[in-house]
């Protein structure tokens, strides 16, 4: 349906990638992914036409029907939820705009007899395809996480955020032949993400999908377009394919670079040896000339890893929090009820549910900043919490430098450790010195999370942490979030998230809190009333997959032989770098086996 041939496209300066060809055929889902700033953006808006490529042609077929949803900026008229829905169906719109213009002159009784007859018309019209488009409309906004209320109030009234799901909603409903979706979950709660991608699964055309949620792109994508070192890459296969063939082209990209430097090696030291012989100088200058014309191979740079430890408070043994019968009202409303929960050290406790469920709510009565509107809270006496909360990107100061930002909180780390840090966390060389008031929204939550990762704390308390993140952001955090060694507690949209961290799981549904324990894979399972499950249901999930252990194994492998040989050759910067690699490799290869251990059963904490 659409074909990319030889599109180049730049930024400036800036080159964004050379040479794509590619195509959309029908019924293809693809997930496209790549780091902030390499166009994925500007790739979109190629294919659906709005930006020329500078390099190249791009074909659509004849007639297709292409629609895109950007990040943000959607227009929507002043109308209510429900009427802006339905004006994506053009022939049931005019035909609600008509007799409601009726409606108002038959009010001023003008020309009743002829409006009254015009008016049967369109509602016999309305009858026969209004009513089925005003149910599949209701059906989509209810996924998207409207409530029945919701759909009578004006759009003006809808935050950001709804008015984007408004948006979404009726290019669902448009069923266009090619769906272009720029980070649609980016305002999505965990319910409405379910939601959408079921809709997404049953959809009948083409989409292109750039999204954050790993997991959608794991339920979803069918093709991953990764735009890589100013090219596109196509993998086959969803996105734990595209993680796991990646890191397989790497590794033997790495050994070809390897083998390439041992020959080239070898061949510097013919050439040194035999050039000045005049029996064999001529066999020297020709693998001379030949050295010069081989092309490096280039692999692709492994990703930085987080080495650094946490400036640590005292260890808590056993139970660090307990809530006995909590439960908390606002302004009448009940929020949830009859919560119980034990906290011990060393869990990670995921809390996950729609927005407006009261996780944050829940996860301040924890800490002891909200009082309960009944019920009882047991803490720990060496309990000492770091806190990210939602919008903490907001509080840091505008004219400070990222540098001197997290100076304070990590007086303990010299400035050589505080620049290897931040460079773990994506800000590398004079980046360090750059105000806050011009780094990006996902730079900004970025250092507002390791603010408090530098904080000495025992118990890490993380509220929705990944909005904003990109996919290399998010894999970061949850880099540092598995090295922490006490106890985490974090409310998350992000159910790859969920499944790669947490211990055990704690669902808020309708005023009810219900714990599970294992991770989101296990909690979604379906489950009798003592928690066990009923139905198992194999979910893919890379992390705890016997490839990705088998990945981190053969790495550990690699690290012993290339420590020895920095040991050897006495770079010792370079051999304590891959010792602390080594040693993360390690964690990461016990926490995986902990997670491939039978979990326990489930339990009510209701």
């Amino acid at each position: 349906m659409i074909q990319l041939k030889g599109v180049e496209m730049s930024f400036g300066v800036q080159v964004l990638y050379r040479e794509v060809d590619a195509s959309i055929d029908e019924r293809d889902r693809i997930g496209l992914v790549g780091p902030n700033g390499s166009g994925k953006t500007t790739l979109l808006k190629l294919i659906q036409g709005v930006v020329q490529p500078e390099k190249g042609e791009i074909k659509r077929k004849r007639g297709i029907s292409i629609a895109y949803l950007p990040q943000t900026k959607v227009v929507l008229e002043d109308r209510s939820v429900l009427e802006e829905t339905l004006s994506a169906f053009t022939r049931v719109a005019r035909v609600a705009e008509e007799m409601r213009k009726l409606e108002k002159a038959m009010q001023k009784r003008r020309g009743v007899g002829s409006a009254l007859k015009r008016y049967a018309e369109l509602q016999e019209t309305y009858e026969r395809y209004g009513y089925a488009c005003e149910a599949k409309a209701k059906r989509i906004l209810a996924r998207l996480g409207f409530r029945n209320e919701d759909l009578s109030k004006t759009t003006a009234t809808q935050s950001g955020g709804f008015q984007m799901r408004i948006a979404l909603a009726k290019l669902l409903l448009q069923e266009p032949d090619v769906l272009l979706l720029d980070e649609p979950t980016n305002y999505l709660d965990i319910q409405s993400i379910e939601g959408f991608e079921t809709y997404l699964k049953d959809f009948r055309g083409s989409f292109v999908l750039i999204a954050h949620d790993r997991r959608l792109l794991d339920g979803c994508a069918e093709k991953v377009w990764s735009i890589e070192n100013q090219r596109l890459t196509i993998y086959k296969g969803n996105y734990s394919f595209f993680v796991e063939e990646s890191q397989r082209r790497r590794l033997a990209l790495e050994k070809l670079q390897k083998e390439q430097r041992r020959e080239v090696q070898k061949t510097r030291k013919f050439i040194e040896k035999f050039r000045a012989k005049a029996s064999t100088a001529r066999r020297a200058k020709s693998r001379e000339r030949m050295l010069s014309k081989r092309e490096p191979i280039a692999a692709p740079k492994r990703p930085k890893s987080i080495h650094f430890q946490f400036e640590e408070a005292d260890r808590i043994y056993g139970k660090v929090i307990e809530l006995k019968d909590i439960s908390k009202t606002y302004d009448g409303r009940e929020i949830f009820e009859h919560v119980n929960l034990i906290v011990q050290h060393g869990e990670r406790v995921a809390i996950f549910g729609a927005n407006g469920e009261g996780k944050t709510t829940l996860l301040r009565i924890m800490c002891g900043w909200l009082k309960p509107s009944c019920g009882q809270i047991w803490r720990s006496g060496k309990l000492k919490i770091a806190f990210y909360s939602q919008g903490a990107e907001e509080e840091l100061e505008e004219d400070r430098t990222i540098f001197d930002e997290i100076a304070k909180p990590a007086e303990a780390y010299g400035a050589s450790e505080l620049r290897n840090i931040l460079g773990g966390f994506l800000f590398t060389g004079d980046d360090i010195y750059k105000p806050i008031r011009v780094l990006s929204g996902g730079e900004r939550t970025r250092l507002a999370i390791l603010k408090v990762l530098l904080t000495p704390s025992n118990l890490l308390v993380l509220d929705e942490p990944a909005n904003h993140l990109d996919i290399r952001s998010r894999e970061i955090l949850e880099e540092a979030i598995s090295v922490y060694r006490h106890t985490v507690i974090f409310a998350a949209h992000d159910r790859y998230m969920i499944d790669r961290l947490a211990t055990k799981s704690l669902r808020i549904e309708g005023g009810r809190a219900r714990l599970y324990m294992g991770n989101y894979s296990y909690a979604v399972q379906d489950h009798d009333e003592s928690g066990r499950v009923t139905k198992p249901v194999r979910v893919k999930s890379r992390i705890a997959d016997t490839d990705e252990l088998e990945a981190q194994r053969n790495r550990l492998r690699e690290l012993e032989e290339e420590y020895r040989t920095a040991k050897e050759m006495r770079e010792l910067n370079r051999a304590r770098e891959l010792w602390e690699e080594y040693r993360m490799v390690q964690r990461e290869i016990e926490r995986i086996e902990a997670f491939k251990k039978p979990s326990q059963d489930g339990a009510d904490s209701g």
